[in-house]
């Protein structure tokens, strides 16, 4: 299908990149003979993505022991990728560099660190990464906040190289002076050349994609400009610079089709990039891409994936001569000094950040019958779930006034919750399925927000799933509670959403109904959704050609004029607004469940490990 939107006006992407890494990736090699006499200059390049401060390993935390092998089903972990890299470092003569191609910050508790004591970045420094760039979660807090984390950080001692190339800081808000600085000092460069022990000149530079940009209000003051532009102005600099290869770090992202993907793109744009180390769309690339003569590669997510491509130079050509995604899982044993210092990071959230949330890092907090998660660009369990958590939460904090349904986008939801070898949930496991944000309160997570719409704007939300996650992705993917959306896609695009049924509990259990979608109806429903998804509706007539609008109303109609004014109240009889965090929501529901196993924990229903049937006719 054609890309009916320009990427420019796609702040409807609701968050960003995808949440999980490609489900069919794994470890997989592609070498072939290699003759170390024949002059060519030749190095390694190791390269990492999307770590989203993942520094103890994807599933259940309590399960993942590193410094033991086979014995626990989590894959990934600072310890256990430190202890590869340094296997690989030592088995070849030839240069190796480290790299992450962003979005290293925001999706587990070590995030809450940034400011005090920032654990990624730290972690970059043992690891010793040669360089990283910036993604878009980078900028969730705003820039001044990554320049007051990045300033901190080289207090610490950090001294990896961060390459930003496209990234314009405002030089008359003050808003992001601390960016600024690190770009005026030197300390963040737009590109930089890399000679070789072996004399071979790399050149590198690091830019965030156009689609990426769209979906980072948070950069403001500061801006980007255009990834083509931004490409082809770092090749002439970097070969003014004697470059003998170039490689770009690029937060920009890959898709199915080459004549829209991001990177596909950049090296189309500038094609004497030798290699893209990409990252930003989660995708697990175990077979390198071309473009041209571009090479194109990717590490999945969450640090589940280690990248090892072997490069030789003839003095005009750059070969990839083999390339290993390694899967970062319990048969590698894993680094104690890096085990030390994750101790030390969770000794000092307990006492600090999570001590004033009230929980701990290992606290098991409930229980799964299987690992509830979600599948990409379908109804998922995990959606399920996590709508339902809104509105059972916030009619359990407000029952006079009960939502009557809920809605999340797949772009907010950032990881599933797996099950390992117990099914036990920690609080860090349910913190981070949805960890993103901020409100008003400096308490982490967005919060909940609720308004009324009539009942064709319930139909528009199913239109937003129908009509533009086909062509965009799953982030434009709605998840719903109380609601079946009844699509048909042999209908024109922004005409997929034929009719609308509302959950009727009775006796028997309940039953869906059918609902008046016409704009005659214009009795009022009680919504609820997410702070950052509610600030996106007011644009959604300008970007669909008012085919699909959403218009958030008090409970007389008439529209509110901003977020502030729709935040859910978690404790009316408090003063001022208890913010309600998705991530407070889910726990709530959670562990209101009942204790059906007898292990002491609420166990969630085992109806949530597939979907219940409420988008129905997705068939792009």
């Amino acid at each position: 299908m054609p890309r009916l939107l320009t990427p420019a006006l796609l702040s409807l992407a609701l968050i960003g990149c995808q949440h999980k890494p490609a489900e069919d990736s794994g470890s997989n090699s592609t070498d072939s003979t290699v003759d170390s006499g024949d002059g060519k200059l030749r190095f390694t390049v190791l390269h990492t993505n999307d770590t989203h401060s993942h520094l103890v390993g994807w599933g259940p935390n309590a399960e993942y022991t590193p410094e033991a092998l086979n014995d626990d089903l989590t894959v990934g972990g600072m310890s256990r990728t430190k202890a590869l890299i340094d296997q690989i470092r030592a088995s070849t003569t030839d240069p190796v560099l480290l790299l992450d191609a962003g979005d290293w910050m925001n999706g587990d508790v070590y995030q809450l660190l940034a400011q005090s004591d920032p654990a990624e970045l730290q972690m970059f420094q043992m690891l010793g990464y040669d360089a990283i760039t910036l993604g878009n979660h980078e900028f969730d807090d705003g820039p001044g906040y990554l320049g007051d984390e990045i300033q901190k950080a080289d207090d610490l001692g950090v001294t990896v190289p961060i390459i930003a190339s496209n990234v314009i800081p405002s030089t008359t808000d003050a808003a992001d002076d601390s960016l600024e600085a690190e770009f005026s000092s030197g300390r963040i460069q737009s590109d930089t050349v890399l000679t070789l022990s072996n004399g071979l000149k790399v050149g590198l530079f690091g830019l965030i994609g156009d689609d990426a940009q769209s979906i980072t209000p948070g950069i403001k003051p500061a801006a980007f400009a255009k990834q083509a532009d931004t490409a082809q102005a770092e090749v002439t600099a970097l070969q003014t610079q004697g470059a003998d290869v170039i490689l770009a770090l690029s937060h920009s992202g890959v898709t199915d089709d080459p004549s829209t993907s991001p990177d596909n793109l950049i090296a189309q744009a500038a094609p004497q990039i030798n290699v893209i180390i990409g990252g930003h769309s989660h995708t697990a690339l175990d077979t390198p891409l071309t473009e041209g003569t571009t090479t194109i590669v990717q590490a999945g997510a969450f640090g589940r994936y280690l990248g090892e491509m072997h490069l030789a130079w003839d003095g005009s050509a750059l070969t990839v001569e083999s390339y290993t995604l390694h899967e970062i899982n319990d048969s590698i044993q894993g680094d104690s000094a890096v085990d030390d210092a994750v101790a030390g990071f969770q000794t000092e959230l307990e006492s600090g950040p999570l001590a004033a949330l009230g929980h701990t890092i290992a606290e098991p907090v409930m229980s799964v019958p299987g690992s509830v998660t979600t599948p990409q660009c379908q109804e998922s369990g995990l959606g399920d779930l996590i709508a339902d958590s809104y509105v059972a939460t916030m009619n359990a904090d407000n029952p006079a006034d009960p939502i009557d349904f809920g809605f999340e986008s797949q772009g907010v939801i950032r990881d599933d919750l797996v099950a390992g070898n117990t099914g036990i949930e920690a609080f860090s496991d349910v913190f981070r399925v949805l960890p993103l944000g901020y409100g008003n309160d400096d308490v982490p997570g967005y919060d909940l927000v609720d308004f009324y719409v009539t009942a064709a704007e319930l139909q528009d939300v199913c239109e937003v799933t129908a009509s533009i996650s086909p062509s965009y992705g799953c982030n434009y993917f709605i998840e719903v509670s109380g609601l079946r959306c009844n699509l048909d896609f042999s209908h024109a695009v922004f005409n997929r959403a034929r009719s609308i049924d509302r959950w009727v509990p009775d006796s028997s259990g309940g039953s869906w109904q059918p609902m008046d979608s016409s704009a005659a109806n214009t009795e009022l429903y009680h919504v609820a959704v997410d702070s950052y998804v509610a600030s996106l509706m007011g644009i959604l007539g300008g970007l669909t050609f008012d085919a699909i609008t959403i218009t958030p109303k008090d409970s007389t109609g008439t529209p509110y004029a901003s977020v502030d004014a729709m935040r859910f109240d978690s404790d009316p009889n408090t003063s001022g607004t208890q913010e309600l965090k998705l991530w407070q929501a889910l726990l709530a529901y959670g562990q209101s469940q009942p204790d059906t196993t007898g292990d002491g924990l609420p166990d969630v229903p085992a109806a949530y490990l597939g979907a219940q049937g409420r988008i129905v006719g997705y068939t792009p």
